[in-house]
């Protein structure tokens, strides 16, 4: 979202472990399925400030990172810098990009914290670098992509999520490795069609986050064969919000789908005091509610077993996780909840180095004319060594990614990819349950 950080979900303090953990209740969610259960999560590591990095060198490749190294979304960090230095590592084994190893520095995005991006980022591209890998925040993308316009460079964030970003002008310049919030509203469209429901009733708040989700969802749901029965776009600021909105809900839907942000507590209570709640009814969630901190805002987050929806980072595969851990010493005892936007992240340097080898230009100009060209269409790829020969040998490629097929759209939106599927269990707590595909 323009306005804020990038609403991923799962994104407050990791629930502590027990010594002697409560049972699970003994009930089953209203499709009679059985309560997931969330693991407890490892601790986040800290991490270092900014680098300086190598001295940028002209007509090599040079990237800069504007990840969180502090602010709100500083729990993101680690694992978004670790698949970065993957990435740019895995280039250097492969022989480099046009003839030399990719240079790196990195720089604080310090999310949520006014003024420090569009610094880090002036700081970044005074320094000569090509590429930038962030912000992760929608709002934060939007403040430095006039710098990045300007300084002929190319901005490739792994998170930003935000429909209004479309609308500004980056003169071609913004490239997006993971899911949109439209591609997120027909996925979770998909979602609930392959559960079985197909009449759903949907509480979207009246902002472009809101709006854009829930257009894309209501499309989906049409061309699928499924129903809106009923349809309330609401400000998240209202009096008496929760009984506002659910009373223009139709209690005769299958399913409910709540599209909000924190506000999405206060419909939920009411909900559950009207018996319609998670336990009562199926009810789904957006990637702007579905976190740890919403069983904070509820009444009693025990009230939330069974609701379900998608997050847009999707799990990493088991061999990358694996050498994320390894990478980064700070990450080794982390879940994979916390190493979310690792994978997006790797993907976002080795799509902006292939497109610079095809350009045969590490000029942004360059690389932005080509990276729709080495995302689809042509051979597939996986390993960049591979994925670089075949274009030594002026074959056309299509990168298949950490995160899967990367197809990059006009307006450098990727239209497929895979997004995470979570549940709420039994003591409300968030729960993986795999990944899901989205898009073509």
């Amino acid at each position: 979202m323009l306005a804020a950080a990038c609403t991923s979900g799962g994104d407050e303090a990791a629930r502590p472990e027990a010594d002697d953990p409560a049972p699970a209740l003994d009930v089953r969610c209203p499709d009679g399925s059985e309560i997931p259960d969330a693991p407890p999560a490892g601790a986040l590591p800290s991490i270092d400030a900014t680098s300086a990095g190598p001295e940028p060198r002209d007509g090599a490749l040079d990237v800069g990172t504007l990840l969180p190294l502090s602010g709100e979304l500083a729990f993101l960090g680690p694992a978004a810098i670790a698949g970065v230095e993957l990435a740019v590592a895995d280039l250097a084994e492969a022989g480099g990009v046009l003839g030399a190893p990719v240079g790196l520095r990195h720089g604080d995005s310090a999310d949520g914290t006014p003024g420090t991006v569009e610094g880090e980022a002036a700081r970044l591209l005074g320094a000569g670098v090509d590429v930038l890998i962030g912000p992760l925040a929608s709002g934060a993308a939007a403040s430095v992509l006039p710098q990045v316009v300007d300084a002929d460079a190319v901005l490739v964030s792994p998170a930003a999520t935000s429909g209004g970003l479309d609308a500004l002008d980056g003169s071609g310049r913004l490239f997006r490795t993971g899911p949109t919030e439209a591609l997120q509203g027909r996925a979770l469209a998909d979602l609930v069609r392959a559960d079985g429901h197909r009449s759903v009733a949907i509480a979207a708040r009246d902002d472009d986050h809101g709006r854009t989700v829930a257009d894309a969802l209501v499309e989906q749901l049409q061309a699928t064969g499924g129903t809106v029965a009923s349809r309330v776009d609401h400000d998240p600021a209202a009096a008496d919000l929760g009984p506002t909105v659910v009373q223009d809900l139709d209690r005769a839907a299958d399913a409910i789908v709540l599209v909000g942000l924190a506000e999405t507590a206060v419909v939920l209570d009411e909900l559950i005091v009207t018996d319609q709640g998670p336990r009562e009814r199926p009810v789904y969630g957006t990637d702007g509610n579905l976190g740890e901190r919403l069983g904070d805002l509820v009444e009693d987050r025990t009230e939330l077993a069974c609701m379900r929806g998608l997050l847009p980072a999707a799990p990493p595969e088991p061999g990358f996780a694996s050498r994320v851990r390894s990478h980064d010493p700070a990450l080794a005892e982390v879940d994979d909840a916390g190493l979310d936007l690792a994978a997006e992240s790797y993907d976002a340097v080795v799509l902006a180095a292939l497109a610079a080898e095809a350009a045969g230009s590490a000029s942004g100009a360059g690389i932005a004319a080509s990276m729709a060209a080495v995302s689809g269409g042509g051979t597939a790829c996986r390993e960049p060594a591979a994925c670089l020969d075949l274009i030594a040998d002026g074959v056309d490629i299509a990168y298949i990614g950490q995160t899967g097929p990367i197809t990059l759209d006009e307006a450098g939106n990727r239209s497929d990819g895979r997004l995470t599927v979570v549940a709420f269990d039994a003591d409300g707590h968030l729960a993986r349950l795999g990944d899901a595909p989205a898009g073509s």
